[in-house]
Parts: structure tokens; C-alpha cells; sequence
């Protein structure tokens, strides 16, 4: 290994320990692909540390002093790194079957993967280009940029007057921005994150996920198993870097609020002409065949096999062609996320968009939401001396269900007892099958088919392949060495579906003892059981289209060859804390309803006893919605938005 010179002790421990790692995971050989010391892995490991935030940064310090002294416990009885490189080998290959070691060895394995797929000559190798799946023949001229004050042109303290201040530009703050602007209000839209434009999107996926995920895409929650919940910090929120998935709330799921929760006004013919309104307005359509990809095909190939329910994902987009980025930021700007659509009917209707400001303070006069402050931030994302102020007779919180909550504790705001409980993720994972033919499941919409056979259970089977570097070729795929390199010699002969579970075990946002909100949650046995069902489903399909291997993801069980094999992950032996998980929809902690004892809201986005105080983002979902939740929370926000003008003109 390289030597490295003396200076800080953690990043020494953190790259001894990582380079091992590396060669371990991807050793040199006679395969068509280097080996990590090759191509420099860990040096390129290094500078895209460099940019982690310091809690992403010593989170990943914290992982690899685990994996350095783990063999301290084993009959090795030394550090890691100064194992033979078989032993390392070894030492990891049993860390995969063990629940407590893997939840270690994965996260820093997916690093290496990433990096490693990510490198020009192995992108090469792979066939990873950047081309997307429909050629494109003339690219529009991009749209204008937004004009949003930020940093520098903010460099003193600063005061706004409103009729309303929206906190959060995402699927909710951007609607309601521009149903209230457009309605005559002044509205003011505050969003922590960056401006990003199609500029942006040209440099690697991963470099992306630095820039535009909330804590450099490693927000993750506590508890058994520890879950990842990346989360999008920019104008525009998390539309910017979703898949684009749209489904329109389930019936079933709309009954429930009205007949369970008390939710007003949310029967599906009251909800069906607002979301008629919102698909208008996004151009959502399905996803044609032009654009489909093979990954969406295989998946359909599947479901006609065994006779299930499927169809194309509708998804919001205009001039698509299939680049496959969605989840990174659309390079085309075809996606329509809110930086699109919402953000400049908002502007061009007279409202004002304020980027890298964070809101901590909600002001109260009187017992009512007057206004509220913000730090402003500089480039990198830390706190300048300067504050942003803005009086309004009206507060709209849009941030999201881990930081509206947030917001609430931070400021003792709301029935406490309740703010920040009732946290539903999605909780799921990606199941690769290998096949004979050649994919190249990246090409195409990223997000492109789904199977709802078993929706009523809770479960959404969706086709999804993330580019190489991101996603699962480093996280799901199996084995160590010489076999791991093996399987990504043939990454273009993989397709992947992503499985999304409707949880019914909740979870809490707290405020943490840094100040910053946590994510308390351990998936319900309930729920893991609903994961393994939703696994072999997947592993079916996969079969019933062609393939030759499927990799289910549990520890000991990294491979099965057959359909007889798929019983294996059915088997009760699994426990919750075995399962690798990712989730993407966050929601319910601030939930709607008429009874104060039970909601934080009422029907329409009003905070209980704090009169002037809104909610309009995914906080206010009493349950999951099951499906992708875009659409739903639009729709709501709408609501939230006509009803503030309805009560402005009453007044």
C-alpha cells in the first residue's frame, strides 16, 4: 500500500484502513479490469472525501476505525490492515454474512464501488458513456436561470415584508408559491439548499450527490437495521434529483384518511380534479417505448411471463430521452421538477426566491406566526454573520418531513407530544439478475416500469437502474475479489428492480444532542417480512424474464440460481437487522386531521393553536400513500394554498 505521510490521526486511520479495503475488495489480476491500486482508487477516494460535509466526513472515519479494529475480535487478533491480503479476503467475506459487521463492511464497500465505477478507464470498460438511450438531435437552449438572492449579494443582515414566507422549495413550497402569487399575494420562497442549473449536471452523478443531497447522501436513520434516506437540499427540493415517478394517491388510501383519520375533503372525486390540475401542469405522461430502455423491457418481459399487473411509469417530462440521471439532476432538463414549472410561475407572478438560507427561527407575536429568520449561508454551506428576516402575516413550512419538524421543536411551536412522530420512509432495496444478453440497464429512464400485483399489500415493484457508479453496482452486488471484479465484468449484462414498501411500524423525528434533527427508527418485523415477500417477487420476475443469477441481498444468501431457490428468502430465520435498506419518502411526522389530541394539523395545513402557521409538504400524510408520494403531496399543497385565500379574503 502507499505510504502516507504524518498529519491528522483519523484521516491516516480512515485511509490505511480504506486502501486495504480497496484491494481487498478489488485486487489486481487478469481480469479485463484493474485492479484499485491501478487506477489510483484511493486517491480518487480521498479528494471526494475532501468535500464531505465534516459530519458525512467523520461518519465515514467512524466506519472505517469499525472495520480496522473488527479483526481485533476475530482469531486474527490484529488491525485490519495489517492482515495478509487473503485474510482481508476472508475476514470480509464473512463480515457479509454477519448483520452487525455487514452494516459496516456495505456502506464502505458501496464507497469503494462508486469511485471505482465511476473512474473514466473502468466507465469505459463498462460501456458507461453518457449517452442516453433516444439520441439527441438538437438540444434546446437551457431555460433561464432563476433569480435567486444568495450569497455574496446577501453580505449584510437583511429585512423582507410578505403577505406570506414559504420555508422549502420543493414539491410543496413551490406549489403553494405559485398558486398564491398567482392569486395576487406577495410571497417570499426560502430554500437552504444551492441554485442549480443544467450546467450542473454535466459532471459525474457522484459529484452531484455531493452537491445536491442533504448531507452528502449519507442521511441515515437510528435504529435496527440503519437505513439510508437521502434527501435533496436545492432550489427546487427533492424533484430536482427524484426519479420523477408520478402515481396518483391510492382510493383505498384516501378512504382511510376520511373514514380513520378524519381527513376532510379527500375523497378521490374531490382529489381526482386536483390531481388532473397538477399532471396538466407537469405534462405527466407514461413512459413510451422510445425512451423505455432495456431494464424497463426485462421488467415488462417479466410481468407478461407470470400474468401480473404492470404498465409504464407516468413521470413529469418534456423532450425526454432516456439519459438515465434522473435521480442526479435531468442533464437535459427534461424532468420537470419545480426549477422548472412551479419556481417560475411563482416568480413570474411576483415572487421572490431567497437560495442558501436556513431557517431557525419562526417568529411568534401574540401567540401568532409573524414571520420568520434565517441564516444565510456561504458556497460551502456554512453559517455566514448575516441573518435574513421576514415579516409576513402568514408562515408556510415546506421543508420536509424530518426538517419542518425540526423547525417546530427547535422553536417549541405545536402539541409537541405529537411533532415529529409518525415517520413512514418506504423502506426497500434493489434485486439485480444477471442475464445472457446484453442490457445495459442504465440506459434509458432511470425509473421506467412498474408491477402493482400486490399494491393492496404494500408493495411497488419498480424497474430502476442507477448509472454505474451510483447505486447498485457497488451496493447490491455480491462476493469480494477476484468474484466481485467477476460480476462487474458482466454489469452490462444486470438489470435491477427496486421494491418499495408501505411501512406500518412509524418512526420519530427528535431533536438530536447536536442540535440537528435525527431519524429514531427500526424497521417492524411486520414490515421486514413484507421486504423478503417483496424480494422473492422480484427474484420471480427476474427469473420469468430470462435471468441466469439474482442476487437477493441477505447475508449468506448472496446468490440463487433458481426459482426453487427463491423459498430461501422467504424463510423466517431472517431478522429485520439482516436486511441492507434504502428509503426515499420520509412523511407523516406532522399528520393532518381534525382532532388536536391526534393531529398536529387540521384538514387543510393549519397548525393546531397557531393561528398564521401552515404546513404543506409531506409532513401532513396521516399514512403512506404506498405509491411514490410526488403527486400526493402536490395535490395537498394545493389545498393548503386555497385555503389560505380563501380565509385571506374572508378577513
Amino acid at each position: 500500500m502507499h505510504e502516507r505521510p504524518s498529519g491528522r490521526k483519523p484521516e491516516i486511520r480512515m485511509r490505511t484502513a480504506l486502501e486495504a479495503l480497496a484491494e481487498a475488495l478489488l485486487p489486481p489480476g487478469d481480469l479485463p479490469e484493474p485492479g484499485a491500486d491501478e487506477i489510483g482508487l484511493i486517491d480518487d477516494l480521498e479528494r471526494l472525501l475532501a468535500a464531505f460535509t465534516p459530519d458525512a466526513r467523520r461518519r465515514v472515519e467512524a466506519m472505517a476505525l469499525a472495520l480496522e479494529l473488527s479483526t481485533l475480535l476475530s482469531r486474527h487478533l490484529r488491525p485490519f490492515s495489517r492482515l495478509p491480503m487473503e485474510a482481508r479476503e476472508s475476514f470480509l467475506r464473512s463480515a457479509e454474512r454477519r448483520s452487525t459487521l455487514r452494516h459496516v463492511v456495505a456502506p464502505l464497500k458501496m464507497l469503494c464501488g462508486m469511485v471505482y465505477c465511476s473512474h473514466p478507464r473502468i466507465a469505459a470498460f463498462l460501456g458507461d458513456d453518457g449517452r442516453p438511450f433516444k439520441p439527441v438531435e438538437g438540444l434546446l437552449p437551457p431555460p433561464a436561470t432563476l433569480p435567486a438572492r444568495q450569497y455574496p449579494e446577501l453580505s449584510r443582515n437583511e429585512e423582507e415584508i410578505a403577505d406570506v414566507v414559504v420555508v422549502g422549495s420543493g414539491a410543496g413550497g413551490a406549489t403553494v408559491a405559485a398558486e398564491l402569487a398567482q392569486n395576487g399575494l406577495s410571497v417570499i420562497v426560502i430554500e437552504e439548499g444551492p441554485l442549480a442549473t443544467r450546467e450542473d449536471f454535466r459532471v459525474r452523478p457522484l459529484e452531484r450527490v455531493i452537491r445536491l443531497y442533504r448531507e452528502n447522501g449519507l442521511t441515515h436513520t437510528l435504529g435496527l437495521p440503519p437505513i439510508l434516506v437521502p434527501m435533496g437540499c436545492a432550489v427546487g427540493g427533492t424533484t430536482v434529483v427524484n426519479s420523477g415517478t408520478c402515481f396518483r394517491t391510492p382510493d383505498v388510501v384516501l378512504h382511510q384518511w376520511r373514514v380513520v383519520e378524519g381527513v376532510r375533503d379527500v375523497e378521490p372525486e374531490r382529489m381526482a380534479p386536483l390531481f388532473d390540475e397538477i399532471e396538466a401542469l407537469l405534462n405527466v405522461t407514461p413512459v413510451t417505448e422510445d425512451i423505455m430502455g432495456r431494464n424497463g423491457m426485462i421488467l415488462r418481459r417479466g410481468a407478461e411471463a407470470l400474468g401480473v399487473r404492470h404498465g409504464p411509469i407516468r413521470r413529469p417530462v418534456r423532450g425526454c430521452h432516456g439519459s438515465g440521471q434522473c435521480a442526479f439532476g435531468c442533464p437535459l432538463d427534461a424532468k420537470q421538477d419545480m426549477r422548472l414549472t412551479m419556481l417560475p410561475r411563482a416568480i413570474q407572478a411576483g415572487a421572490r426566491l431567497y437560495a442558501r438560507c436556513r431557517v431557525e427561527r419562526i417568529r411568534i407575536r401574540n401567540g401568532r406566526a409573524v414571520g420568520v429568520e434565517a441564516a444565510i449561508l456561504d458556497p460551502e454551506g456554512r453559517a455566514t454573520p448575516y441573518r435574513l428576516t421576514v415579516y409576513a402575516r402568514a408562515v408556510v413550512l415546506a421543508a420536509g418531513a424530518v426538517y419542518t419538524p425540526w423547525l417546530l421543536l427547535r422553536n417549541r411551536i405545536g402539541p409537541r407530544h405529537l411533532i415529529g412522530r409518525n415517520l413512514r420512509i418506504h423502506p426497500g432495496c434493489g434485486v439485480v439478475g444477471l442475464f445472457d444478453e446484453e442490457i445495459e440497464g442504465w440506459r434509458g429512464v432511470m425509473q421506467s416500469y412498474y408491477v402493482d400485483e400486490w399494491l393492496e399489500e404494500g408493495i411497488l415493484l419498480e424497474a430502476t437502474f442507477p448509472p454505474p457508479g451510483v447505486g447498485y453496482s457497488a451496493g447490491v452486488l455480491p462476493f469480494i475479489g477476484r468474484d466481485y471484479k467477476a460480476r462487474l465484468a458482466r454489469y452490462r449484462q444486470m438489470a435491477a428492480i427496486g421494491i418499495l414498501v408501505s411501512d406500518t411500524g412509524a418512526g420519530r423525528v427528535i431533536m438530536g444532542p447536536d442540535g440537528r434533527p435525527w431519524m429514531r427508527y427500526s424497521l417492524h418485523p411486520e414490515d421486514a417480512a413484507r421486504i423478503r415477500k417483496a424480494i422473492a417477487a422480484a427474484a420471480r420476475l427476474l427469473f420469468a424474464a430470462g435471468a441466469r443469477e439474482v442476487y437477493p441481498g441477505l447475508p449468506g444468501l448472496e446468490v440463487i440460481r433458481s426459482e426453487e431457490e427463491i423459498a430461501h428468502i422467504l424463510s423466517p430465520r431472517w431478522r429485520p437487522a439482516d436486511l441492507i435498506l434504502s428509503a426515499y419518502h420520509p412523511m407523516g411526522t406532522c399528520r393532518m386531521g381534525e382532532d388536536p389530541q391526534r393531529s398536529v394539523v387540521d384538514s387543510y395545513g393549519a397548525v393546531h393553536g397557531v393561528p398564521g402557521l401552515w404546513i404543506a409538504d409531506a409532513s401532513l400524510l396521516p399514512s403512506s400513500p404506498i405509491v411514490n408520494p410526488q403527486i400526493t403531496i402536490m395535490a395537498l399543497a394545493l389545498r393548503v394554498a386555497r385555503r389560505i385565500l380563501e380565509m385571506w379574503r374572508s378577513s
